[in-house]
């Protein structure tokens, strides 16, 4: 397992825990580290976690920044893997959801 995806896993729980300052910080760690490994897929999953973190801390602007940019490196890089199914679709839900409101 990458370092990326330890931090992201680490992010997780403290978010599992209620624990979202730690959490947050934790996800930014993991999309630093993960960029430069070079691991597009936990990029894009603690992007994805991360827009879905700020949405629920009512940061719409900053939510769907990361959003978009976690669609637009899957799109860009071809990834294609079950891996990611859930949360793209997530990612697809939430930007939908912002764009009602």
């Amino acid at each position: 397992m990458s370092k990326a995806q330890n931090v992201l896993n680490k992010a997780l729980k403290y978010l599992d825990l209620g624990r979202s300052e730690q959490g947050e910080l934790c996800l930014k760690q993991a999309i630093e580290i993960a960029e430069a490994e070079r691991d597009c897929t936990t990029y894009i999953r603690a992007a994805i976690c991360y827009g879905d973190l700020l949405w629920e801390m009512e940061r719409a602007a900053e939510a769907e920044r990361w959003l978009t940019l976690a669609l637009d490196r899957y799109a860009s890089t071809q990834t294609d893997t079950d891996v990611l199914d859930m949360e793209m679709n997530r990612a697809k839900a939430l930007l939908d959801e912002m764009a009602k409101e």
